[in-house]
């Protein structure tokens, strides 16, 4: 994998100011291909959906499908590895991606590590990076590397609907 993984997620977070603008391809149903590419990669594209009545656009890559949990944990440590301290710039300011690392056991059919920029500021504490593993029948282990904008914390409620 050597530093592909890191440098297109550089270059995706360097555009998110832009709304991802100068990295859309052609547009799908509800996807966009990805002018930023990982030769090894299986896929990557850009996903469009609503979030609270806006369009949110999210960066996502798979990087493996594999049966042995092994090999699937290896590269997921490698993900991990390449994006743990990574400079990014947005705007006139530098941060770099931080989370600690957490080895995901063979029992776990679903490990994420999220990643936050540094230092941490209302614009973009509600950026993540995220590398997956995870299983999916019949019997595949997945990583995957994800870019998203973050509504809210896992702890936060939701939009309270009223019934009239």
């Amino acid at each position: 994998m050597k530093n592909e993984l890191a440098t297109a997620v550089r270059e995706v977070l360097e555009d998110f100011p832009n709304g991802y603008k100068n990295l859309l391809g052609e547009p799908g149903d509800s996807s966009f291909s990805s002018r930023v590419l990982l030769p090894e990669a299986e896929a990557v594209q850009f996903v469009q959906h609503s979030l609270n009545g806006r369009a949110v656009i999210s960066w996502q890559t798979r990087l493996l499908t594999n049966e042995d949990h092994k090999i699937a944990k290896k590269r997921f440590r490698a993900s991990y590895q390449q994006l743990q301290g990574l400079s990014v710039k947005l705007g006139p300011r530098a941060y770099k991606l931080r989370s600690p690392y957490e080895d995901p056991g063979i029992d776990q059919k679903f490990a994420a590590i999220v990643f936050e920029l540094e230092p941490s500021n209302s614009y973009t504490e509600s950026i993540k990076v995220e590398v997956q593993l995870l299983f999916q029948m019949p019997m595949e282990w997945v990583v995957a590397v994800l870019i998203y904008d973050r509504d809210r914390k896992d702890n936060e409620p939701g939009r309270t609907l009223r019934s009239f």
